[in-house]
């Protein structure tokens, strides 16, 4: 039998999910990586692999505002928390315009606004820092609705 979490842990967890959505949606690559735990395992639909570091990280943070400047998550609804096993998972909406180069790669801008709902898993440590990170979204619907579809 594992013992209770403590109530410095579960805000920890609850608070997070919303932590990593500002981060996203600021432009400071400092404060996005001390979300993200050095040693990571971040998997996105995105990615052609997952990120296993902080270089990964930063590189997708700024390749993603290179591409969508404007691009903003909007936390949707309540954290759900397991702090057994340390999740905490919450639906987001995200949204932006494809107003620059660079995401995805060697497609230029196509000046259109997107909305795509999607979700994350995290596996956080008791520091705050994201270990795993698992996003669930369609880049389909993405990629329909910048019109490369």
């Amino acid at each position: 039998m594992s013992k209770p979490a403590s109530t410095d842990y579960l805000a920890v967890l609850n608070d997070y999910p919303v932590r990593y959505l500002e981060a996203w949606s600021q432009r400071d690559i400092n404060v996005a990586l001390a979300v993200i735990s050095p040693n990571v395992h971040w998997s996105d639909p995105s990615l052609p692999e997952p990120i296993t570091d902080h270089e990964g990280a930063r590189n997708f943070f700024l390749s993603s505002w290179q591409g969508f400047p404007d691009l903003a998550f909007e936390p949707v609804g309540s954290p759900i928390v397991d702090p057994a096993r340390k999740l905490v998972v919450h639906e987001w909406r995200m949204t932006g315009t494809h107003t620059g180069d660079g995401f995805p790669p060697g497609v230029p801008a196509t000046g259109k606004a997107f909305d795509v709902p999607g979700a994350d898993v995290f596996e956080v440590d008791e520091t705050g820092r994201a270990v795993s990170i698992r996003a669930y979204w369609d880049v389909a619907t993405l990629m329909k609705q910048l019109g490369l579809v």
